[in-house]
Formats: structure tokens, sequence, C-alpha cells
């Protein structure tokens, strides 16, 4: 009898499951006709517009009526995609004349759900509204929308003020991320950073005198930005990297700026940490050998032929790297591949291999 009542069960699961997707597949063909409909609506409000070289407020009055439904403005932004192939000037002009619109539907925005309010800063980032600007009501309501708990609301919120270009609110933006306690991966941060518009030079020294006062792992965040944008910051982060008060994370991601960028005075500093053999510590040695790719000598060689017997695999690995990056050939390497180092002479023997397949395959394309 309970195996009966289980397959009667399992039997009903799986009837309501058929029941659901064909109600959502009848939801959704609904819906997208009524999105198509609003195409045609918007597209011909548009290009009448376009032909009259003016956007007058009955039309303005229009949007706002239709875009606070969200599936209205999923028709509008599918217009624009279709529009600008044939009007790419006339469509950049339109949507700087119709910002207002935008600003009435902040409000409307932040009523609605979370799914919902996500796709309007969306919208302010993909068509830019407002670059350059910093139209207050605007910005403070991506301020509001980067706090939120859904992670897209906070993301599309943070790359909309990137696009705005105001380094003042971007800061505010990072204090709400890091204060709110949710989980904010870092590299959705530094991407957003890297799209900033506005300008750079203001960006960074806020950043910088606001760095101590972020948690660790805004600091890192922070630091990725400064390492994928210029090599301005040298002397900052070498500052940073032989502070005593800096902790491990931050003094790696300091090794990897350093190694990115050149600096004469970090060269000693690295040095210290490639030959420190603390196996408690190992992540300095082995990010310094990475890094030392960028400090080329013959110090440099020997310090990583000497990281190449070292018995940590990371440390070798990336030693090994940095050799091939700075050129190092079989000859200039012959005395490692004829040592009694099986694992040094194989790791430094796989990179070669590498790079010579490489290579073939490069020229093999070209042909």
């Amino acid at each position: 009898m309970k195996v009966e009542i289980l397959i009667f069960a399992y039997l009903a699961v799986c009837a309501s499951m058929i029941v659901f997707n064909i109600v959502c597949i009848f939801v959704f063909r609904h819906r997208d006709k009524k999105i198509d409909s609003s195409k045609i609506d918007f597209e011909t409000e548009i290009k009448q517009c376009i032909d009259n070289k003016a956007v007058d407020s009955k039309h303005r009055e229009f949007l706002m009526k239709k875009l606070k439904k969200v599936n209205n403005l999923t028709a509008f932004d599918k217009t624009l995609n279709d529009l600008y192939l044939d009007y790419p000037d006339q469509i950049i002009w339109y949507l700087e004349d119709i910002s207002s619109v935008f600003v009435y539907l902040c409000l409307e925005y932040l009523k609605k759900n979370k799914i919902q309010s996500a796709y309007y800063p969306y919208i302010i980032r993909k068509y830019r509204i407002g670059s350059g600007k910093n139209i207050s009501i605007i910005t403070d309501t991506m301020l509001i929308l980067v706090g939120d708990s859904s992670l897209y609301c906070r993301q599309n919120a943070l790359e909309a003020l990137s696009v705005i270009g105001d380094a003042s609110s971007i800061v505010k933006a990072l204090h709400i991320i890091d204060e709110s306690g949710y989980y904010h991966h870092s590299k959705l941060i530094s991407d957003a950073l890297l799209d900033f518009s506005g300008n750079n030079i203001k960006l960074s020294d806020l950043l910088w005198s606001e760095f101590s006062k972020f948690s660790e792992k805004m600091q890192l965040s922070i630091l990725d930005f400064f390492r994928f944008s210029s090599g301005e910051h040298v002397k900052r982060v070498f500052q940073l990297l032989t502070s005593k008060d800096t902790s491990d994370e931050i003094k790696y991601s300091c090794i990897r700026y350093l190694g990115k960028f050149h600096y004469d005075p970090a060269y000693p500093y690295l040095l210290d940490y490639a030959k420190d053999t603390d196996e408690v510590h190992w992540e300095y040695t082995a990010i310094t050998a990475m890094s030392l790719a960028a400090y080329p000598c013959e110090q440099t060689k020997e310090v990583l032929k000497n990281l190449l017997h070292s018995s940590n695999w990371y440390v070798r690995y990336n030693a090994s790297q940095s050799l091939e990056t700075l050129g190092y050939t079989y000859t200039d390497l012959i005395d490692i591949f004829d040592g009694d180092d099986r694992y040094a002479s194989e790791i430094m023997r796989y990179r070669l291999d590498q790079k010579k397949l490489k290579e073939s395959e490069a020229t093999l394309n070209d042909a």
C-alpha cells in the first residue's frame, strides 16, 4: 500500500510539472505578443520624432506612461536596438533629449520588486543615460539600488554609476556595498570601475584617500582595478607593500601590481620575498616568482633558476613561466636540464615545449 501511495504521489508531481510548463508556455507567448505589439508602437513614435527632429511633450508623456511597465521597457529596448542600426546618430540625440523621462522613472522602479528594479539601471548603463551629467535623482536612485540584496540589482546600479562618471558617487557606492554584508565578487567590482567614464585621476585620488576605511576584501578589488588600469600608482602600492600594518592578502596584491608595472625601488624587496624559504608563507615566494618577469637581469635569472628547485609546485611553475616570459631558451638553461633535479628540468621542459608548440600552431594558422 505504501508503494502505491508513493507511485500516485510521483505521478501527481509529474502531472503538476507538465501543467506548470504548459501554463508557462502560454504566458510567455502572450507576453512576447504584447512586447511585439508595443515594439511597433514605439518604433512608430520614435521614427516620427526622428523625422520631425524634435521630441515634444506629448511623446514624453507617452513614454512616461508606457515605460512604467517592465514589458514595455523591454519592448523599448528592443526597438532602440533595431533603430540604432539604421539611425545611430539620431538615436543618440533622441536618448539625450528624453533624459527627463528616466528621471521620472526613478521613483517608479524603486517601488517594484528586485528583478524588475534591476532592469532599470541596466537600461541606464546600456544607453549611457546621464553620462557626464550627474543628474542627482538618477544618481541617488542608483545609490539606493546598489544597496539591494539582489546581486543583479547591485551590479547593474554600480555599472550605471560608472557610466554616469561621478567619482564621489562611485566611492559612496563602494562603501554601501562594503557595509551591506552581501557577497559581491571582486572581479565584478573591478570590472565596473574599469568602465568608469569620468575623471580617472579624481576617482583614483578619492579611492586612495578612502582606502583605509574599506574592508580588506574591498581593498583587494580596488587594487585589482589599479592593476588593470594604470601604472601610475607604483609609489603608493610600494608604500603599502612595505608597511608593517599591511595584511598578507593586500601584500600579495601589491606584489602582483609591481609585477605588472616595473618599479626599481621594489626590486630588492621582491628579491627578499623570492629568497624566503619559509614554507608556511610560500605564497609570497610563488607570487614573487611570477612578478620577477618584469625585472629582467642576470640576477633575476639566477633567482628564478634557484626557485625551480623549490619543493613547492606553484613556486616551480611560476618560476618556469617567468623564465619563459623573459625569453630564455634550452641553451640558456642547460645547467637545469643537465642537473640532478628531475622536477626542475621537467617543469622547465614543459614550459618551453608548450611555447614551441604554440609557435608552431601560430605558424600553421598564418600559412
